[in-house]
Order: structure tokens, then C-alpha cells, then sequence
């Protein structure tokens, strides 16, 4: 017989993992796994696109008496196949990937495996399906003839099959780039709290004010909560924080007006809303017990 509540523990391992710049556990191989094989279903897709697009691609390079046959496309069904398995999938499996390092990077796992394989998929799909030209820059007749030069267009069509992998490859390295500064950012921010819980002026604080935002993740919604506390000179302020938060994983039920909280502030700068770190005891159960674990509050 265990002597640990089964649910308390699923609840204190959703509030965990929900924790803004809390690590994750390492990927295990299953995992890894299912993110290659979503990677193959945007390549699968990637292909069948590169393989429906082959006849107008060519008609942009190619002269009237060279096009290739308008028959419905070989591998359309890779094209319709790989997109509904991967948006399918996509929402109930490796697209939920967790965090390794905050929640800035745990959906980009699936985003960078995605924009791999439909970057690889499109590129091997043009390679092996389009129509190569008799000579590149000419408009060349069945006779051999050459009747023109290309101009813009038929370059930028042919060499699609280049640059847009590579614009694939562009926008995830962007949305690392991203993802990177976002998760420094929040590094500093965390550093900052630590920083005035250590050496500010601790008091207690009550909620004035729950809103919703109307955005919502994983079935837990965002809140403004807004918790008002007074300061060294004795003046009110009002601090916002906002936040995603779940009934059952965070005590139970939603923040609401009236609750009580823990405020801490720089004597300094105590209108700096970004360096008040704020617990909301009725949900953080023992405020003094979370900080010794090393747990930030609610920021």
C-alpha cells in the first residue's frame, strides 16, 4: 500500500512540468523516434507537392512542344497523405514534444524536424520529378532550336527547388534565433526575481483582480491576475502577472479575487512590475517550502 496520494503526485508533476524555465527530462529514444517519423511525413509531403507542381513548373522553362504530359500527378498521394498524418498526428504526438530547456524550445523540436523533412522531401522530390531543361537560360524547341532567353520568371521557377528548402531551413533558424533570446530573457528575469527575493522587502498581498485573455494552451487558460500590496512608504500599488493556469494541476481551482499573496519588491524601484516576484499561497501551498526546493513563485 503506498503512503503517497496518487493524485497529489500527478498534480505536483503537472505544476512542474507547466513552470516557466523548468528543464524537462532528457528525450528518451521513443520519442526521438516519433519526431523522425513526423519529419518523414512532411518529407513524404514535401515530395508528393514537388511531384504536383512538376508540370507547371516546366511549362515556365520549357517550350510548348517540350512540356510533359498533364496527367494527374503520380505521387499526389503523398502530397494529401503526408499532410493530414502530420497535422493530424502532429497535435496528439510529436507536436506536443516537451521541453528540454524551457518553453521556448519544446515545440520547436517538432517545428525543426517538420521544416527538415519537408526542406528534404521538396528538394528530392524536384530533383527526381521535374523536367529537366535542354539548357538552362535558353527556351530550346523540340528541333533543338533555341528561341529565346529566359527572363526572371523561369529562373526564379527552376531554381525553386533550391531556394525554397533553403527559406524552409531560413525561417526555423530564425525561429531558434528566437527561441534562444526568449529563454535568456527569461533566464535574466528569473535571476532578477532570485535576486529580489533574497535582498527586497518581502509583505503580503491580496488579489484585486482575475481577467481572462482568451487564450488558452494544453486546456489550461491564461490570466491577468492583478494583487495589490503596499510598499516601504506605506502607498498601495497594484502589480499584473500573467500566467497560464490549470484547475487540477494548481490546487484545485482557478485564482479568484480575495485570494491571499506574497509580494516582493526592491525598495528602489518599486514600480518595477518585471522584478516583483508575487506567490499566490492559496495555490503555492507553503511558500517557505517551494523556495527551499529552489521553485521561483508565480512571476
Amino acid at each position: 500500500m503506498s503512503t503517497v496520494d496518487p493524485v497529489a503526485v500527478r498534480r505536483e508533476e503537472a505544476r512542474r512540468s507547466a513552470a516557466p524555465g523548468r528543464e524537462g527530462a532528457p528525450l528518451g529514444f521513443g520519442t526521438w523516434a516519433a519526431l523522425a517519423g513526423y519529419g518523414g511525413l512532411w518529407a513524404l509531403c514535401g515530395f508528393g507537392a514537388a511531384d504536383a507542381a512538376s508540370y507547371p513548373v516546366a511549362s515556365a522553362y520549357l517550350t510548348e512542344d517540350r512540356y510533359p504530359v498533364n496527367d494527374t500527378p503520380a505521387f499526389l498521394w503523398a502530397l494529401f497523405g503526408g499532410l493530414i498524418a502530420a497535422l493530424v498526428l502532429g497535435p496528439s504526438g510529436p507536436g506536443r514534444c516537451p521541453a528540454r530547456r524551457a518553453t521556448h524550445y519544446g515545440p520547436l523540436y517538432a517545428a525543426g524536424f517538420a521544416h527538415l523533412g519537408g526542406a528534404a522531401g521538396l528538394l528530392y522530390g524536384a530533383r527526381q520529378r521535374w523536367v529537366r531543361p535542354p539548357r538552362e537560360g535558353e527556351f530550346v524547341d523540340a528541333a533543338g532550336v533555341v528561341v529565346g532567353s529566359w527572363g526572371g520568371g523561369p529562373w526564379i521557377v527552376w531554381t525553386a527547388q533550391w531556394w525554397v528548402p533553403a527559406l524552409l531551413l531560413v525561417v526555423l533558424v530564425l525561429r531558434w534565433v528566437r527561441a534562444v533570446r526568449g529563454h535568456r530573457a527569461r533566464h535574466r528575469r528569473e535571476a532578477r526575481a532570485w535576486e529580489v527575493i533574497r535582498t527586497g522587502r518581502r509583505v503580503s498581498g491580496e488579489v484585486t483582480d482575475v481577467s481572462g485573455t482568451g487564450v488558452e494552451r494544453d486546456g489550461r487558460p491564461q490570466l491577468d491576475v492583478v494583487v495589490r500590496f503596499t510598499d516601504q512608504e506605506g502607498r498601495g500599488r497594484w502589480v499584473t502577472k500573467r500566467a497560464h493556469f490549470g484547475a487540477d494541476a494548481d490546487g484545485g481551482r482557478l485564482p479568484r479575487a480575495g485570494d491571499r499573496a506574497v509580494v516582493w519588491f526592491d525598495p528602489l524601484a518599486p514600480g518595477d512590475q518585471r522584478a516583483i516576484p508575487v506567490a499566490l499561497c492559496d495555490r503555492r501551498g507553503d511558500v517557505e517550502e517551494s523556495l527551499r526546493r529552489g521553485e521561483l513563485p508565480y512571476l
